[in-house]
């Protein structure tokens, strides 16, 4: 790149001395100016480039090699948008405009200085600071441009990580207090726009002291960790799950249409917390108490000083797993639920439950084989209820569990009276059957009333068996070893029913009302009932009809091997007044035909009852916990007056 000789500027002559070899050593460094240009470009400790006009890099100096992970041979040719990241938008849509005396025809890449984003050869990311300045020819045309990148990454990530502090909860990785005020407008703004509604569930972990006084603060922060991956795994992507500080957390929830959907978030929260927690080799069980609001038309502050409200509600008289809303959200009919909700809060105190009991018969000679026991509640000003009146009540108070053992002992107790021959049948939610102490409210049911543990059969439906988590699992084994037998409901109606019947240790299925409906009318349906018979007698489970409510459906099931039968056309739901001397009494000393009707012929062959299999063991692979169970109906999940 040396100038020609007629081009280099000549010195005046000067005085000798010092002067003079200053002048001389300008002439030289003129006169090879382009060895002079390449030594210090090679040399430089900046990445630099020498580019055309248009983006094309001519030749690239071993620090910028360094930098993109490129040789020199890779990059030469090649143009700078080489370097872009591929999140970032296009340069050429940035609308840059060359600088006054800059050549219109610059490439945009070039224009783009100060700090940008770039992709190393192997992926990773980077952070640079880009300039360029313009070489000329003497004649002022512009020849090529240098353009320098300044590697800023380690200060970019510092500052990033600086920013994330002061906005992040250094134990649990969740957004702060700070961070919520900007998510929140933020959120208030988009929800105006959309014309929907912001949703907060404000949570404070109960007794969560206690957790800190008896196994130090180290197990408590641990705790606080996984219920912050708990909130974060359940939340949706638009959902914002942060920690507020101490054992109070808050999930921010966009686009959120009414209070019944804000409602099932805050039930799957608590569903993923009703999952026991492994703290130090210790299993712990929490709870949480909420507090919710929903608004648009509102600040951010008001709304948070709203859900603290109902949370302070929610824990004012100390239960626990309480869910209140904020007054300001609710409708006419929200306020009549919460009612509800309170009523049924005092139903077990009051003695205002009552027990239902629908005859189990077998299908070949009507013989009475025991009851289901179904749960109503007499309310004090809107009569009988049944449970899907009030089901969603029990569980917005927490209340599955208090209910369960009601019917439980009472249940027991009930069939204590009753002849040996004859069992009953509980419904069990999967709430209540995960917790802890279930086995134990089993055995003691069967020590107060003094009932035979083959008598009891608890029916669990085929989602808790499928997605039954290991405190599930344990309490099966228990109760089963205790000789109480179980019994899945709904067979056929949920996700996998074989491999619900290998997960658990099943004794009885009872085929869906559903099926049953449509057997005689419908071909599929009858092709479908037909293997869930054969499948059941080739696994040795007892298996019941339910919801035979005429002749033809109780013939045909006969005539295809089912041997027990449920429905309305052996009784309906009814109280048992005095069950050891006048109901029982008299369904067991009547003629078959008073019982359910002529239904049978007499020459119809009769399928045996199978006996009860082999006592299954559970496999190691069998505890495994499978993820969050499914919430099963609390005890009978069907609304009159389709119930059977």
């Amino acid at each position: 790149m040396s100038l020609p000789a007629s081009e280099v500027p000549r010195t005046p002559a000067g005085p000798a001395g010092a002067g003079g070899q200053r002048m001389r050593a300008i002439d030289t460094l003129l006169a090879d100016r382009g060895q002079l240009f390449q030594a210090l470009f090679l040399s430089a400790p900046i990445p630099k480039a020498l580019v055309q006009l248009d983006g094309h890099i001519l030749v690239a100096n071993p620090m910028l090699c360094a930098l993109s992970g490129r040789t020199a041979d890779e990059l030469s040719g090649r143009h700078v948008d080489l370097f872009a990241h591929p999140d970032d938008p296009p340069v050429a849509d940035l609308g840059l405009v060359a600088a006054p005396g800059e050549p219109a025809s610059l490439d945009p890449n070039l224009l783009l200085d100060g700090e940008r984003r770039l992709r190393r050869s192997d992926g990773t990311e980077l952070w640079v600071v880009q300039s360029h300045e313009i070489v000329r020819r003497n004649d002022g045309e512009a020849q090529f441009v240098v353009l320098s990148l300044v590697d800023v990454t380690d200060r970019r990530r510092a500052e990033e990580d600086l920013v994330r502090r002061a906005f992040t909860d250094p134990l649990t990785g969740l957004p702060n207090r700070r961070a919520l005020t900007d998510r929140l407008r933020h959120a208030v703004a988009l929800s105006r726009r959309r014309g929907l509604q912001v949703g907060l569930v404000h949570l404070n972990i109960d007794r969560f002291k206690a957790v800190n006084d008896s196994l130090g603060h180290e197990a408590g922060d641990l705790l606080l960790s996984q219920v912050a991956d708990r909130l974060r795994w359940s939340t949706r992507v638009e959902d914002t799950a942060v920690r507020l500080g101490a054992d109070e957390f808050l999930v921010v929830a966009e686009d959120v249409e009414d209070l019944d959907g804000l409602r099932a978030l805050a039930d799957r929260l608590l569903a993923v917390l009703d999952e026991p927690f492994v703290v130090q080799d210790r299993e712990i069980n929490l709870s949480a108490s909420v507090g919710l609001t929903l608004g648009s038309d509102t600040t951010p502050d008001d709304l948070l000083r709203q859900a603290q409200s109902a949370l302070t509600r929610a824990k004012a008289d100390g239960s626990r797993a309480r869910i209140e809303v904020h007054e300001g959200a609710l409708t006419r009919g929200d306020v009549d639920a919460l009612q509800l909700e309170t009523d049924l809060r005092h139903a077990l105190d009051n003695e205002e439950l009552r027990l239902f009991y629908q005859p189990i018969v077998h299908l070949g000679d009507e013989t009475l084989l025991g009851y289901e026991a179904l749960v109503r509640w007499e309310h004090p000003t809107r009569g009988l209820l049944p449970p899907a009146a009030f089901l969603d009540a029990a569980e917005n108070n927490r209340l599955t569990s208090k209910l369960g053992a009601w019917v439980l002992r009472r249940a027991c107790n009930d069939a204590a009276t009753w002849p040996e021959e004859l069992r009953v049948h509980v419904n069990v939610s999967a709430r209540h059957l995960a917790e802890e102490g279930f086995s134990e409210l089993v055995a003691a049911a069967l020590a107060e009333s003094g009932l035979a543990p083959h008598r009891l059969e608890l029916e669990i439906t085929e989602s808790t068996a499928l997605f039954a988590a290991e405190a599930t699992l344990h309490s099966v084994a228990v109760v089963t070893d205790q000789g109480v037998t179980l019994a899945l409901d709904d067979f056929g109606t949920g996700y996998s029913a074989i491999t619900a019947l290998h997960r658990l240790p099943i004794h009885t299925v009872k085929i869906d009302r559903s099926f049953v409906a449509d057997v005689v009318t419908e071909p599929s349906t009858a092709a479908l009932v037909q293997g869930l018979l054969q499948l059941g007698r080739g696994m040795g489970l007892q298996v019941i009809a339910e919801g035979i409510e005429d002749l033809d459906q109780a013939d045909w099931l006969l005539r295809h091997g089912c041997a027990m039968a449920q429905g309305y056309a052996f009784g309906r739901p009814a109280p048992l007044p005095n069950p050891a001397e006048v109901f029982i009494g008299e369904m067991t000393d009547a003629p078959a035909e008073d019982v359910a009707g002529e239904l049978l012929p007499e020459d119809r062959e009769t399928p045996p009852l199978p006996q009860q299999r082999s006592e299954p063991t559970l496999r190691t692979t069998d505890l495994d916990d499978t993820g969050a169970f499914a919430t099963g109906a609390l005890l009978d999940d069907s609304a009159e007056p389709d119930e059977h």
